[in-house]
Order: C-alpha cells, then structure tokens, then sequence
C-alpha cells in the first residue's frame, strides 16, 4: 500500500515558553543570538559551522530573492543538510519551499519562511504530516540573517533532533488554546 498525504499540519511555538522542549533548537536561538549582537541578524559570515557541529545535518541555507519590479520575496535553498537529504529522500539544493514534495508541505514551508521575513525575527513551529500509514512530527526554527542589517536576505532553518512528538504537540496545542 502506497502511503498517502492526508493532511499537514503546523502550529507556531513560543521561544520562551515552548522552545526549552527542543535543547537543539534553544542552542540554535542562543548561537543566533550571540552572533547578532544589537542587530537585526546576523550575517551569513557570521555563522561558524565549527561552532555547531551537532546541529550541521539538521540545517538549511535558504536564500531571500526578490525578483526585479517585486515586493515579493521567494526563496531558494542554498545548502541542506546530509539529515534533511536523509529525510526528504533528495537533495533539495537548488529548488524552491514550493517545488518540494508533497505540494502542500511545500506551500507550508514557502509560507512560513514568508512569515520568518516579514516578522523580522525568528519563528518556530512544529509540523505533523499525517498519512494513511502513521503521522510524523517534527520541530523547526527559522532564524534571519542579513548581510546589510536592514535586509533579510537569507534564511538559517534548523530541524530538532527529537522527531514524532506528536504526544508533546497535542499537550502543546491544548496549552495554546488555553492560552488564547
């Protein structure tokens, strides 16, 4: 039987309060953090990838493009990690969020790194695929980078180490309700 996409899922976390589930992902905001100082971001430059090897098969470069006459920006990925490859079963190198298998994860993901820029800020989510087979769960966050300090131009993803949580997303959705 052939496994289908039945539905995707994501749900916003809040850095301070739901992030500490995710050490990977708090390493991650806390190394971002340290190389921007009082800026925006930081710049790509910046970013040492001896000073996190841990996280180097869970990461993706996404590049910021906007076309010329557009205000709209598109992306692009510069660079994926050997675990990213793993899971996606190919090298997204080189393709668009909306070019990625399924259709629908990637207009999550393109929407997402959408938000990321317009916020200015970091974002993380966790995101459920659920298929005829089973569901999968996974957390992400999405860190800016800017080379000017006015312009995110790029885009540091980082996938958590911790995957099919779904018991933790379903706590975590019910304390985001509860917090609304």
């Amino acid at each position: 039987m052939k496994e289908l996409l039945e539905d995707i899922q994501a749900a916003k976390l809040d850095l301070d309060e739901d992030l500490p589930r995710y050490p990977d992902l708090c390493f991650a905001l806390e190394y971002w953090k340290s190389k921007k100082g009082d800026g925006l971001a930081p710049p790509r430059a910046a970013i040492d990838p001896i000073e996190m090897p841990q996280l180097l098969p869970r990461v993706m470069l996404v590049d910021v493009e906007t076309a010329e006459g557009s205000e709209e920006p598109d992306f692009r990925y510069r660079l994926s990690g050997t675990g990213i490859r793993t899971v996606h079963g190919y090298d997204p190198t080189r393709l668009r969020p909306t070019q990625l298998t399924p259709r629908i994860y990637g207009q999550l993901i393109d929407a997402h790194y959408r938000a990321a820029v317009a916020a200015r800020e970091p974002l993380a989510h966790v995101i459920v695929m659920i298929t005829n087979m089973k569901q999968r769960s996974y957390a992400r966050i999405i860190l800016p980078l800017s080379n000017d300090g006015a312009t995110i131009n790029m885009l540091m993803t980082v996938d958590s180490e911790s995957q099919n949580l779904l018991r933790e997303f379903l706590d975590m959705i019910e304390a985001i309700g509860k917090r609304r």
